[in-house]
């Protein structure tokens, strides 16, 4: 984990004082090419784990109902908010 900070770290270290070159500015379509790249061997890794692939159901469901539920909690925190704040005709006297 420390590697992975320290790898970002030295990204932005060395990014900052290069932000202002126009050579880096054409850089974006070879990171978006490399971000593609390791999301499509992120995929493969997962495709190939025996575990994973035999408890995929398993897996969605667990996702299903962490979505479900986020979605739901969601919802009502946004009711919530629209009762209490934007709901016309109310007054809030303090």
């Amino acid at each position: 984990m420390f590697t992975f900070i320290s790898i970002m770290a030295f990204g932005v270290l060395l990014g900052y004082p290069l932000r202002h070159q126009n050579k880096i500015h054409k850089l974006d379509s070879l990171i978006h090419g490399v971000v593609c790249l390791l999301l499509f061997l992120l995929g493969l890794s997962i495709g190939l784990n025996k575990m994973i692939v035999e408890n995929f159901s398993y897996f969605c469901g667990q996702a299903a109902v962490i979505a479900s539920l986020s979605v739901l909690g969601s919802m009502l925190a946004s009711l919530a908010v629209y009762h209490l704040f934007f709901r016309k005709g109310a007054h809030h006297e303090k």
